[in-house]
């Protein structure tokens, strides 16, 4: 009786497995394992370590900067202090899995993008001054992009590929947006506004154009030792939220202009003129043209 259970149920499992189009699962073997050694773990620790700095320096200028201009400070320490846990969890041998291809990979990375990267265009979007419509149609495309590049790092054989290219096609507008959609919106604005921007934003289109390339080189093909991708995608984290958050904190000049700081007025907001404007010559003084404006 409890054999023709056995096979009833070992029936109905590969029914469903045909219905599904779901592929078995191969155990990886110890000697096929790729796993991240100490050099590896070498490179995770600088990385923490950067972004750990980085977040206690900016916590201290955001509580010495202006109150305007706090936003900028708060949500660029958000940046780095998320990646800072993130690193910590990947240094202390948490939050990963082995994938299909038998390589070691760390999701906590995945969960640390899908939060660090929309905070990165909302502080793009807030130095151009973008509604909130704007800003959570993009942060949200992002997140789609995370998780569809997620799901192609867990996948296997063209499913992998698809993933990948649906990541790529909403990556590829994103870039599009810091380079020319948001900088339209600032083209208008102070010659300080506008370098601050066109530097932040080149910055990030080069660094995330990057991404994908690690990714095809590791998980992709698996031409890259794992520890090779942990120091690449340290240095592009570094490069595209340390780095990205001193540059635009330490830009006073171009802050100050966004947030109208010190009184500052747009430039489209000049007057053209200023005082009591001169009557034209003989048709009386200065005075009689003010009095004549109290009648």
């Amino acid at each position: 009786m409890a054999g023709q259970i056995g096979r009833a149920m070992l029936a109905v499992l590969a029914l469903l497995s045909m219905v599904s189009g779901a592929a078995a699962v191969e155990v990886c073997k110890v000697v096929d394992l790729q796993l991240v050694t100490q050099t590896g773990e070498f490179f995770l620790a600088v990385t923490f370590l950067v972004m750990g700095v980085s977040t206690v320096i900016f916590v201290l200028m955001a509580f010495k900067a202006a109150h305007e201009k706090r936003q900028f400070y708060f949500t660029t320490c958000y940046i780095t202090a998320i990646a800072t846990f993130g690193y910590y969890a990947m240094l202390s041998g948490q939050g990963w899995l082995i994938t299909p291809n038998c390589r070691q990979l760390f999701y906590v990375r995945y969960l640390e993008w899908f939060v660090t990267t929309p905070l990165i265009l909302l502080d793009l979007g807030m130095i151009v001054g973008a509604d909130t419509p704007t800003l959570i149609t993009v942060m949200a495309a992002d997140m789609m992009m995370v998780f569809a590049a997620f799901m192609a790092t867990v996948s296997s054989g063209y499913i992998k590929w698809l993933w990948f290219t649906l990541s790529l096609f909403i990556l590829i507008p994103l870039i599009y947006v810091m380079v020319r959609g948001f900088k339209g919106m600032v083209e208008r604005s102070h010659p300080s506004v506008v370098e601050l921007y066109n530097k932040v934003s080149i910055l990030s289109a080069i660094v995330w154009g990057l991404y994908p390339l690690v990714y095809i080189l590791s998980a992709g093909t698996g031409d890259w030792s794992p520890n090779f991708e942990t120091m690449i995608y340290g240095v592009l984290d570094i490069m595209s939220k340390a780095v990205f958050g001193f540059i635009l904190l330490l830009s006073h000049e171009g802050l100050d202009r966004v947030t109208n700081f010190k009184g500052f007025a747009p430039i489209r907001e000049a007057p053209t003129t200023y005082g009591t404007p001169m009557p034209p010559r003989g048709t009386g003084t200065a005075g009689e043209v003010q009095s004549q404006s109290y009648i």
